[in-house]
């Protein structure tokens, strides 16, 4: 293409020059072409809080929970997947995610995986989360321990200062921690004692024995409290006469 300037005579403004000027230099541009926008990828993160349940009593479900958060803080949906879990039936799960469906931008949600074992002794799960493409496993464990039902008994139940009492303990957790309570009501004529707990640990079978004697007449009132379900045994009392 070419562009001529057209001769000016003298009645021609100047300025009807530059604009002839610039639109010839505007027809013989090079045209520009714009890239298409991009989406930026989600960011997309899982998180948790430890995998291991506290002991639990056979049986019974257990008050502490493993929550898994799924977070989508970036301006695309992430896929979420299925959720598969290999004893599910001592580690039951729910979930708000919408399993097979999407988290959209700037949401999360929760899987929650309780415990409640069927048996005594180690307990394991592993829980499999699909999500934004690929696959998160987890090993859930937990322990079963045996139904506490502490009861306690003492003999004698009366003696001198020189008595040994001896307190016979059952039913605690197998192997775990139990404190000894004891409340002193002074005979006539002795001082209040004021007793402090004591920690004690019982047997394999979940026994315990405690002996000891005390010097100031009155009544002694003693009872156990299991460390691990936090269930109190009944109380049992002796008098030193």
């Amino acid at each position: 293409m070419q562009c001529t300037l057209p001769v000016r005579p003298a009645h021609i403004p100047l300025l009807l020059l530059l604009v002839a000027a610039i639109a010839c230099s505007s027809n013989t541009a090079t045209p520009t072409t714009t890239s298409p926008s991009t989406t930026p990828p989600s960011t997309f993160t899982t998180t948790w809080s430890g995998t291991a349940f506290p002991a639990t009593t056979v049986g019974t479900t257990s008050s502490t929970t493993v929550v898994v958060s799924m977070w989508n803080t970036g301006t695309t949906a992430v896929s979420i997947g299925a959720v598969t879990d290999s004893n599910v039936s001592e580690f039951p799960w729910n979930t708000t995610c919408a399993i097979n469906g999407q988290l959209l931008p700037g949401t999360n949600c929760t899987i929650t995986t309780q415990f409640k074992p069927a048996a005594t002794g180690d307990r394991s799960a592993t829980l499999q989360v699909d999500a934004n493409g690929k696959q998160e496993e987890l090993s859930l464990t937990g322990t079963g321990s045996q139904a506490v039902n502490l009861q306690l008994s003492i003999a004698p139940t009366a003696g001198s200062a020189t008595t040994p009492f001896t307190l016979t303990l059952s039913g605690a957790t197998p192997s775990g921690s139990v404190s000894l309570h004891t409340i002193y009501t002074p005979a006539p004529g002795n001082d209040p004692i004021s007793f402090g707990t004591t920690a004690w640990t019982a047997d394999s079978s979940g026994h315990l024995t405690v002996t000891s004697s005390h010097d100031s007449a009155g009544t002694f009132e003693n009872w156990f409290v299991d460390a691990s379900s936090g269930l109190s045994s009944n109380h049992v009392f002796s008098t030193v006469q």
